[in-house]
């Protein structure tokens, strides 16, 4: 009979574990970087750092759009979304640096306005700055308001980067290029193989705060350093991999650099795991981005209240 394990990510999320085994890796890497022999590397002693910077983005699509012009219809949406960060320092963590902004994103990279629209009663109004994407796919507006969204953590964890030991951006690097700032980048979505399997092996046997050694991912547009940590354990229900993130830093740092981010990371990041009581994305979901997070969608507005200052916006355009 076969064994039935639970994805640990609530089913409203996208699953937390896609990665198959059986798949070869997706990149050249190099996995000797740090130590020839390829086994379990504890979290070290000591402190952890006195001050972290966690950043991360929220995103919401207000409404879609179709965009018919003589040259044809194109698929569009206007969308909100929020960047920011929590410092984390000692015992007490801060919400700070939090920024809103919305976007008119279209496909197939014809020139279009600024949309304002303005809310009931006439007190204000929300403006949608114009995005386009060169795509024309139904998907390709989404994907336009996830790059926006993504860059502006890229710029957020690039400047925080020039105050701080080190900053924990939620998701892969790839907005950052070959930065030489203190940043590594959380993965908490096992997806892409990078490792052979008997290496791939090691991660269910990973102990609470250890990790594996930092390989070395041989991108041509930018070199990355990376490796495996268990954050917490999951229940007997779920998979052994529950709990294991994927972190990575710049290939631009030097390895005693990178080291020195992972063993902090070691020392920090299983105190943060967060709990199935209070995040569907849990352990994997840190507390100081699942709070973020939480803050940023208040900030975004009242959904309900957007929709109408659209469609009333809509509805004038359509009756001039």
């Amino acid at each position: 009979m076969p064994t039935f394990r639970l994805d640990p990510f609530a089913a409203d999320y996208d699953a937390a574990i896609q990665l198959n085994e059986t798949d070869e890796p997706t990149a050249a890497v190099d996995l000797t970087v740090e130590k020839a022999e390829w086994a379990a590397v504890p979290p070290p002693p000591g402190a952890g750092p006195a001050s972290v910077f966690f950043v991360d983005g929220v995103r919401r699509v207000e409404h879609r759009l179709l965009v018919e012009s003589e040259d044809g219809t194109r698929f569009g949406l206007l969308g909100s979304f929020g960047v920011g960060a929590t410092r984390v320092a000692r015992k007490a963590a801060q919400v700070t640096h939090e920024a809103v902004g919305r976007v008119c994103v279209v496909g197939g990279g014809s020139i279009v306005p600024r949309v304002t629209a303005p809310v009931a009663g006439g007190r204000s109004s929300l403006t949608f700055e114009p995005r386009l994407v060169p795509e024309t796919t139904p998907v390709a507006p989404l994907d336009g308001l996830q790059t926006v969204m993504r860059e502006g953590e890229a710029r957020l964890a690039e400047q925080l980067g020039r105050e701080a030991e080190m900053v924990v951006l939620d998701g892969p690097l790839t907005f950052l290029g070959s930065t030489t700032s203190p940043i590594v980048g959380l993965v908490k979505r096992l997806m892409r193989p990078y490792l052979p399997s008997a290496e791939a092996s090691l991660l269910r046997r990973l102990a609470v705060g250890a990790r594996t050694p930092l390989f070395l991912i041989q991108d041509a547009r930018a070199p990355r350093y990376s490796w495996y940590h268990r954050l917490a354990h999951g229940r007997s229900i779920e998979s052994a991999l529950t709990g294991v993130v994927r972190l990575e830093a710049s290939g631009a740092l030097s390895l005693d650099h990178v080291r020195a981010l992972a063993d902090a990371a070691s020392r920090l990041l299983p105190r943060l795991a967060s709990d199935a009581a209070h995040d569907p994305r849990a352990p994997s979901n840190l507390v100081p981005i699942g709070g973020l997070e939480q803050r940023l969608r208040r900030l975004l507005g009242d959904p309900a209240l957007i929709r109408r200052a659209i469609e009333a916006w809509l509805s004038r355009e359509a009756s001039a």
